[in-house]
Parts: structure tokens; C-alpha cells; sequence
């Protein structure tokens, strides 16, 4: 008996290089990505691979832990003694598994091709040969690959829907804080609400978010916070103060003025208010609302896979309905088309900049230490937005658009929303936190030279050529 259980045993041991090559793939994939809030970059990637292999990761690793056992009415044999082949477990409750994904076909009954004798429970079962066992574990990842394309198409759901509630709050706040005498840029305030949230949520809150559901932390830092905030419509605000595009009475000097001081009290103002979210952050604690559903939750009870996907088809179903809504009302009715177009053209933005974070991760960022997706999603912005500036206003004299007014809505339109959605100050504010002061100061320093840069050749040029009073004016501001 002793002699044939050692090849029992080394057979038995032979699947566990399989589950480890699986696990540790799934391992390598979670790292990818890695930023830190407050020790190193700040980037978009790192929740965007949370909200993808969080859960998957715990439900390949739960898979591969139970059905790599030969299983008899829900009994399980050991693998933990092999002087003692014949010990049971306790039966695994279904309902605290995700071995439901088990082939029906795998049986515990059938017969192992090795020569020495088959090791047996107590209820005559044997244990699964390697074909078992491999057809088992070929289940993982199809499972995997699922709840992954829901995963994603949950996060693209749920970054549409709080993208069009983020353009339509930095909308109403512009709406709220443009008036005679004002003192400061209308858009501050957007920027200052925005990341006082996106710092509520990257303080003490993000773990209680991400652990309760990870796709919901994407939804508020980069589908609200970063719709609230817009890069690009600062720098352009920037570079027609430099301009004087709004014919005050006063001189050169006074313009540089005007745009410095746009320039300072947005950056003063989205840093200020991150510092105060993250700070707030211990007050005002999600932690507290989750504990008592924690505190009676069983600690290694492992999440149900049919529940995840429902949460994710929910969101997903949730974006979907939201962006719908907006077309059709923006097709239908007419009087808010200069609001529609806007969030219509607000989720693409949101879900390209998020594509683009992971760029922050690349090794060019590591050499030059800049967080290149965030730089190409603001730059990239405020070449369009530079773009539909140009396209709405250039002329000698007023004249009538080519498009009419709806033409001239739609361009309005994709400055607030596409051009609003794909640039960020609040996730700029928090790496410019996270990076040592001399990276932080080269960080700014190039993102706002190159985006006036942009403006000089796609707003400047065809300005001096041409002009910048006709088409549009008068519709747009």
C-alpha cells in the first residue's frame, strides 16, 4: 500500500502546475497598470484594471481550487495528506462556490489510465485523471473571458451615464457663475467642485468603493469628475484672454494679466480643493455606511458570479439608456439642442480619455516620469476644441453658418461635451500631487504651453489671416 501511493500522490501534484501557471496569469494581469494615490502617479489604468479583474480573479481562482478535486454527492477528497489518500473533507455548500461551471460530464466514477492501483474514497469514487482534470480547468477561462466583456461593457455603461451627469453639472455651474462683474472665470468653479469629489473619492474612500463594487470608482473619478472639469476649455479661455477676443478696453499688458491670472487661480483652485477632498475623506467615510453589511458578511465567502453579471449587465443597460435618451431628446426637441448635443457627445469623450489613461503606464512614461495618456487625452481635446472654435467663428463679418443653427449647436456641442469629457483637470490636479515638485512644475509647464501652443496655430493663424467675426456669433459665446 505505501509503495503505490507515492505515484497516486505525484499524479495528484501533477495539475497543480496548471493552476498555478492560471492564477499566476491572472496575477501578472492585475499588476499591470499600478498607480498609487499620494506615493506615486495617480492614473485612470489602475481603476480601470481593478473594475476588470477584481472579481474575475477571485472566480477563475475559486474555480480552479475546487474542480481540480474528484467530487461524489458534494464530497471532496484531500489533497493536503498523502499518507492517508482515503480522507474526506467536509461537503462544499454549492451555493459558497462558483463550481457550478464544473462539465457534468466530468465524473468521479471513471477509471485513471495509470498501471498502480486507483485510490478511492471511502464511497468507492476515484480520483480524476489529468484528461478530467484539464477539461475542468479549460473552464476557467471562458468564464474568465465572460465576466471580463461584462466587466467592460459595465464600466463603458457607467462611464456614459455619469459623463452626461458630469457635462450637465460644469454646464449649470458656468450657467450659475456667468453674470455682469463677475470676479473670477465662470469655469473655476466646475474645476473646483469637480476635484474636491475626485478627492473625496481618492482618499479614504477609495477601498470601500472599489471593494464594494470596482466599476462604481471608475464611474466617479473618471466619468464625473473628469466631465466636470475640462482642460481644454481652460486653455482656451487662456489664450483668448492673451487675445483679447472679448474686446475690453485695455491693453497687451493687461491681457497677459488676465490669462496669468486664469492660469493661477485654476491651478490654485483644483489643487486647493483635491488637498480638501482628500482631507474630507476621513469625515465623510463610505467605510462607515458599508460596515455593519461587512460586519455580517462571511469573510471567505466567495462573490456569486450570476450576481456580478446581473450588477454588470445593469450598468451597462444604465449607460445605454441614458446616452439613448439624450439623442432622442436632442432629435425631438429643438430648444435644448444647445444642451443635448453636449451630452449626446459627452460619452465618447469620457470612454476615449479612459482608453487613453493606460498610456500613463507605457515606457516612454516611465522614462520621461509624465503621465502621457493624461497628457494626449487634454492636448488631443484642445486641438479639437480648437478646431470647432475656429470652424464657428472665422470670417471677416458676421454671415450666416452653412449648417444654420443647428450646425452651429452641434459645435458648440462638441467643445462642452466631446472636447469637455476627453480633457481633465481633476485626475491633472492629482498627479501634479503625486509627482516630486520638480517633475510636477515640468508636468504643468509643458501641458499648458503645448495646449496654447495649439491655439496659437488653429485659433491664432486663421484670427490674424482672416478674422474671428463671422459665422457663428451671436449663437455662441
Amino acid at each position: 500500500m505505501g509503495g503505490h501511493a507515492v505515484p497516486s500522490t505525484k499524479r495528484a501534484g501533477a495539475s497543480t502546475p496548471t493552476l498555478s501557471h492560471k492564477t499566476s496569469v491572472v496575477s501578472a494581469t492585475d499588476t499591470f497598470a499600478s498607480a498609487t494615490d499620494g506615493e506615486g502617479y495617480y492614473t485612470d489604468a489602475r481603476a480601470d484594471l481593478s473594475a476588470y479583474h477584481m472579481d474575475d480573479a477571485r472566480s477563475r481562482t475559486s474555480i480552479a481550487a475546487h474542480t481540480i478535486h474528484a467530487h461524489d454527492n458534494n464530497t471532496v477528497l484531500s489533497r493536503s495528506s498523502s499518507n492517508n489518500p482515503a480522507q474526506v473533507e467536509k461537503p462544499i455548500p454549492q451555493e459558497r462556490t462558483i463550481s457550478s461551471h464544473q462539465p457534468p460530464d466530468v465524473t468521479a466514477g471513471q477509471d485513471t489510465q495509470s498501471t498502480s492501483p486507483t485510490t478511492t474514497t471511502a464511497a468507492g469514487s476515484a480520483l480524476p485523471t489529468h484528461r478530467e482534470s484539464d477539461k475542468a480547468l479549460d473552464l476557467a477561462p471562458a468564464a474568465g473571458t465572460l465576466h471580463r466583456i461584462m466587466r467592460h461593457l459595465a464600466v463603458l455603461g457607467l462611464m456614459a451615464f455619469a459623463s452626461i451627469w458630469g457635462t450637465l453639472a460644469r454646464e449649470g455651474l458656468v450657467a450659475l457663475n456667468t453674470y455682469d462683474g463677475q470676479g473670477v472665470a465662470p469655469l473655476v468653479w466646475a474645476q473646483a467642485v469637480g476635484c474636491l469629489v475626485m478627492g473625496l473619492a481618492v482618499g479614504a474612500n477609495r477601498k470601500p468603493i472599489e471593494g464594494r463594487y470596482p466599476p462604481a470608482y471608475v464611474m466617479i473619478t473618471t466619468g464625473f469628475c473628469g466631465s466636470v472639469t475640462a482642460f481644454s476649455s481652460w486653455i482656451l479661455a487662456v489664450f483668448r484672454a492673451f487675445g483679447n477676443q472679448m474686446h475690453y478696453d485695455r491693453h497687451g499688458l493687461h491681457n497677459v494679466m488676465d490669462a496669468l491670472t486664469q492660469t493661477g487661480v485654476t491651478l490654485g483652485m483644483a489643487i486647493a480643493a483635491t488637498a480638501a477632498g482628500i482631507a474630507l475623506s476621513s469625515v465623510l467615510n463610505v467605510e462607515r455606511v458599508f460596515s455593519l453589511a461587512r460586519r455580517g458578511a462571511p469573510s471567505g465567502k466567495a462573490v456569486s458570479t450570476g450576481r456580478t453579471l446581473g450588477m454588470d449587465a445593469a450598468a451597462a443597460v444604465l449607460g445605454l439608456v441614458f446616452w439613448i435618451g439624450a439623442a432622442v431628446l436632442c432629435a425631438l426637441y429643438a430648444p435644448f439642442r444647445n444642451v443635448t448635443f453636449s451630452l449626446v457627445l459627452a460619452p465618447p469623450g469620457a470612454v476615449l480619455r479612459w482608453y487613453l489613461s493606460r498610456l500613463n503606464t507605457h515606457a516612454l512614461a516611465k522614462r520621461t516620469a509624465l503621465p502621457l495618456g493624461t497628457l494626449a487625452a487634454n492636448l488631443l481635446a484642445t486641438a479639437v476644441i480648437a478646431a470647432a472654435f475656429t470652424a464657428s467663428r472665422v470670417g471677416s463679418t458676421p454671415s450666416s453658418f452653412s449648417g444654420g443653427r443647428t450646425a452651429c449647436q452641434a459645435l458648440q456641442g462638441l467643445e462642452d461635451g466631446f472636447c469637455g469629457c476627453l480633457s481633465t483637470i481633476s485626475t491633472f490636479a492629482v498627479e501634479l500631487r503625486t509627482l516630486s515638485p520638480r517633475r510636477a512644475v515640468r508636468y504643468a509647464v509643458v501641458s499648458w504651453v503645448a495646449g496654447v501652443l495649439i491655439c496659437v496655430l488653429l485659433i491664432g493663424a486663421p484670427w490674424w489671416a482672416i478674422g474671428m467675426d463671422g459665422r457663428c456669433v451671436g449663437l455662441t459665446y
